[in-house]
């Protein structure tokens, strides 16, 4: 292939991988994915990612790879994205339940590549229908092939730990889940096949790239669990409200700026982890947040934190360390069941002497 064309090769490889964000966001992924210095010349690193990826698949396919060197390999769109699909598909099909045993055989190991891709699903239909519990982590996962939608029996599924940028719209068939877990990937968009997770009350998204949630995240009325730490979030959905189930929330290490009245209305919601976001302010009204039970909103940007008269709330935790505030609101004597509050890395000044007399140590 002539160098000349690869830039654009590796424009198009960056696209198939991160759908939404422009140019620059797509090829900052892609060279996270493949562990590319950005620096090197575009037609270094397409050659790079053919040669890890012509690796995998002889890993995967010995006998196909025998006498093919790399050198022989075709560097098009066409042959990455038949690589990228049947490599996810082996590699998944290995942690699946006998799996393994049923790749091993004779015969299917003088299948190619792609063949054995073509069975997956074949496998699957007679197989891996009855499957509750699967663990795909740390695989190395860049690509979920649609057929993940066929395990519709799943109750739990692990893809912690991998380089997927986005899911298929067939997730939303595993309509059993309960628990899923997605931490530390490269997902910048969640699908609104989301949705239909009808019975999933736990969610972990910690560690991605995500920079706003679909609507359809609000249908989840049986979640119980959110982890959302780590994301680039600018912004909360109001159908946030919805989760009425919802007892613990983590939005810790986010961008965010504002919160949504709705999150206050979260009827259940007793623990929230809001640091190291850019809040400036936070009200505990009249109506909201009436369970809550613990609050962190340490390394924020608050100089105003407001708690409402004639109201009492039964928080115990209450983290405020690293703000900006001058005092403290009087009506933290609506918290009655306070055990612990951190005031440190804040230039208080006037703190009411009940505040004073209650928690000591503060300064």
């Amino acid at each position: 292939m002539a160098i000349e064309i690869l830039p654009s090769l590796y424009k198009k490889i960056a696209a198939m991988h991160v759908i939404n964000g422009n140019e620059k966001q797509r090829t900052h992924l892609l060279d996270k994915i493949y562990q590319l210095d950005s620096k090197l010349a575009t037609a270094e690193k397409v050659d790079r990612i053919f040669k890890q990826v012509f690796t995998l698949a002889k890993s995967l396919s010995p006998l196909e790879f025998k006498n093919k060197t790399e050198e022989k390999r075709y560097l098009t769109l066409a042959n990455y994205s038949s690589y990228l699909l049947n490599i996810n598909r082996l590699l998944i099909w290995e942690k699946i339940p006998e799996g393994k045993e049923y790749l091993a055989q004779e015969e299917i190991k003088l299948l190619s590549l792609e063949e054995k891709g073509k069975l997956f699903s074949q496998w699957i239909e007679s197989y891996g229908k009855g499957i509750k519990v699967l663990d795909l982590s740390r695989l190395g996962l860049t690509y979920l092939p649609p057929e993940i939608g066929m395990l519709s029996a799943l109750v739990s599924l692990n893809l912690s730990q991998n380089q997927l940028t986005f899911l298929p719209k067939e997730i939303g068939q595993l309509t059993l889940l309960q628990n899923l877990n997605l931490s530390q990937n490269y997902l910048t968009f969640l699908p609104k096949e989301i949705g239909l997770f009808l019975q999933l009350i736990s969610l972990n998204l910690n560690e991605n790239q995500l920079t706003c949630l679909p609507k359809e995240i609000g249908d989840l009325h049986w979640l119980r669990h959110l982890n959302l730490s780590n994301n680039h979030l600018v912004s909360l959905p109001k159908e946030i409200q919805q989760l009425s189930r919802l007892y613990s929330l983590n939005l810790n290490q986010n961008q965010l700026s504002f919160l949504p009245r709705e999150i206050g209305l979260i009827p259940g919601l007793g623990w929230l982890y809001l640091n190291h976001n850019q809040l400036t302010s936070f009200a505990m009204e009249s109506g909201l947040f009436s369970q809550l039970y613990s609050l962190s909103l340490s390394h924020n940007q608050l100089t105003s934190f407001v708690i409402a008269m004639r109201q009492l709330f039964p928080m115990q935790n209450l983290d405020l360390s690293y703000n900006h505030l001058n005092t403290l609101p009087t009506s933290i004597d609506q918290l009655p069941q306070l055990l612990s509050l951190k005031t440190q890395g804040n230039p208080l000044e006037n703190i009411p002497e009940e505040i004073r007399q209650r928690f000591p140590p503060i300064e």
